[in-house]
């Protein structure tokens, strides 16, 4: 037994996502370190319409350029007046970067600010809005993966980066 305290989160790429009292980390796909081919400005973009102008998903890592599946990473701006819909996740860790997000987790408001962390568990549910007036820029990981593939079934239409 590790002797972390429970409530510390260690992102680990190449192995998953190690909680505290987690013995060992997923395995890996070995042929995914055979090159280091990850492509740093995005993989692809999508894009969804809202009344204040679209949100846009700028894809950074996904299986295509990880080399195997797993963690993905992303890019996410949130226009001004965005108020999105209830929706779940496996796991999702949102970081702030401009802006202020009111993250609701099951029906509780937190405010995010820049430099600030919001997690959603399977167990949740969350809504994403905007909560300032010059919209809101996310790094947004899904360390499960399975984000990224349903997005163009989901409304969203993929673009040119």
């Amino acid at each position: 037994m590790n002797s972390l305290p429970m409530n510390f989160i260690i992102i680990c790429i190449a192995g998953g996502l190690l909680c505290g009292g987690c013995e060992a980390p997923a395995p890996v796909d070995p042929a995914a370190y055979e090159t280091y081919d990850i492509v740093a400005s995005g993989t692809r973009q999508f894009e969804w319409d809202t009344e204040s102008g679209p949100g846009i998903i700028k894809v950074l890592i996904e299986e295509a350029n990880l080399g195997s599946k797993g963690v993905e990473i992303a890019e996410i701006w949130f226009p001004p007046g965005y108020h999105g819909s209830v929706h779940p996740h496996e796991l999702e860790i949102i970081y702030v970067i401009e802006g202020e997000l009111d993250h609701i987790v099951n029906d509780q408001s937190h405010i995010l600010k820049p430099g600030m962390i919001g997690v959603v568990r399977a167990r949740d549910r969350v809504v994403h809005k905007t909560n300032s007036p010059e919209g809101v820029r996310t790094l947004v990981i899904w360390p499960l993966g399975n984000e990224v593939g349903p997005m163009s079934s989901e409304g969203m239409r993929e673009t040119s980066l």
